[in-house]
């Protein structure tokens, strides 16, 4: 994409700003005063500070809307809608302040995926109430697993989008070797399209989400970190691939996928596919994939 993203859309990121800042303060907090209670398994204490979060905030403003429409491929659709993958833009101070209250160590947070459920299309222009909880907290040899559900409706119809945020704390010591699954035989691939980014697409997308992760937009610290180069958001790839799918008529009302490898910037075409419907399986789920160069596989789940 080679659309202009204005850096004025800052101004519409407060929240997410002030939640990166207040992330920074508890890094360096602990770093200064480490506590005595040793930051692993989950405990009485964690599951108490992860009640729900709830939020009523304003619509989205409608330059912000409208860019994040067409840098996700988009353009002239959702027409006085909200698009349902926008929910990162305002579901991410929510998961912040539950993560804030967790006993882990944030800079040790990746994100592993996101399912997404649609009940009925999001009206653009009135207020979002918005319910953010833990689902779920699972301790493995060397990471605790998390789960985050956020709940995006109105005041008349509370529960619209669902959104699962997968979510992973890594942990000082071995990891648990991946187990080997028997995934069975592949399905006859159908490519529902392509799309591609380049090496600004990651501060665009920061800039209408407000996810500062210097890993997606700065290139000197990117280099530095695991991945040796910038790196598109996960949910970045996601939001790209629906609208792939969505706008050559794939439909479906639930898709769940996972962060298998990140996607480099710049990138050249990647292949959103999807598995043909007669082989859907009993509950209706077909799996997709987002497949790069050779056999690299950057997302892999399901839809129906």
């Amino acid at each position: 994409m080679t659309a202009t993203v204005p850096y004025g859309l800052l101004r519409h990121q407060g929240a997410m700003l002030l939640t990166g800042a207040r992330v920074v303060g508890h890094t360096l907090l602990n770093a200064l005063a480490p506590s005595s209670r040793p930051r692993t398994a989950p405990d009485s204490g964690a599951t108490a500070r992860s009640a729900p979060v709830t939020r009523v905030i304003a619509a989205p403003p409608q330059e912000l809307v409208e860019q994040y429409i067409t840098w996700a491929g988009a353009a002239r659709c959702y027409d006085g809608l909200l698009p349902p993958h926008m929910v990162s833009q305002w579901s991410l101070p929510l998961v912040g302040e539950l993560l804030l209250r967790m006993p882990y160590r944030l800079t040790s947070v990746i994100n592993q995926g996101v399912g997404l459920r649609v009940h009925g299309p999001l009206p653009r222009n009135i207020p979002l109430h918005l319910r953010a909880t833990v689902e779920s907290i699972e301790q493995t040899p060397g990471r605790i697993k998390v789960v985050v559900a956020v709940t995006t409706g109105t005041a008349q119809e509370p529960s619209l989008v669902e959104a699962r945020l997968h979510m992973s704390f890594l942990q000082p010591g071995p990891r648990a070797p991946k187990a080997a699954q028997d995934r069975g035989p592949e399905p006859d691939w159908v490519t529902a399209g392509l799309w591609h980014a380049d090496a600004r697409d990651g501060l665009r997308f920061a800039l209408l989400t407000g996810d500062f992760n210097p890993i997606h937009w700065c290139g000197p610290l990117a280099r530095r970190s695991v991945f040796r180069s910038m790196v598109l958001h996960g949910f970045g790839s996601f939001v790209r691939s629906y609208e792939v799918l969505a706008q050559q008529g794939v439909r479906f009302g639930e898709i769940d996928v996972r962060f298998v490898k990140p996607v480099a910037l710049p990138c050249t075409a990647l292949s959103v596919q999807v598995a043909p419907e007669q082989a859907a399986d009993a509950e209706g789920w077909r799996a997709l994939r987002l497949a790069g160069s050779g056999d690299a596989v950057h997302l892999a789940g399901r839809l129906r």
